[in-house]
């Protein structure tokens, strides 16, 4: 019952991974004939629709790269890149409130906030590097 159990869960990750695939790149299809269309002629319902489709593709792109961390595999090609693209947003957004916080602090608490900030900056630093490494083993 296990194999089986895991045979039809991974079929499952297979196939939601695969749609969530397929809704993220026919939405950037659409917004790219959408985008081709606003060359020739720019209008009011074009520029409106081209907008939609770009929270769309947003909405499309998170529902993904959730899906992904939830139920990928680390041995999918796009696991690790979509790993590390998370670290290095939410990296961002603490060094961001770190930064916004360090006005309202006391001069001595400045200096260790500011010495996480910059631990913080090489350890997002480090994530990027390894998210290159493993779009490019990706791609190869």
């Amino acid at each position: 019952m296990s194999e089986e159990w895991n045979r039809r869960q991974f079929h499952f990750a297979t196939t939601l991974l695969s749609s969530r695939l397929l809704v993220l790149q026919g939405k950037r299809l659409a917004l790219d004939i959408t985008e081709r269309q606003l060359g020739r002629s720019s209008t009011e319902a074009l520029r409106a629709r081209a907008e939609h489709l770009r929270r769309d593709i947003a909405t499309a792109q998170h529902n993904y790269r959730t899906t992904m961390l939830e139920w990928g595999s680390p041995e999918h090609e796009d696991f690790w890149v979509v790993a590390y693209s998370r670290l290095i947003e939410k990296g961002h957004v603490l060094n961001g409130r770190l930064r916004a916080a360090i006005v309202d602090l006391p001069a001595a608490e400045r200096y260790q906030v500011a010495a996480d900030i910059e631990v913080l900056e090489g350890i997002v630093e480090g994530w990027t590097d390894s998210m290159r490494r493993a779009m490019a083993t990706s791609v190869a």
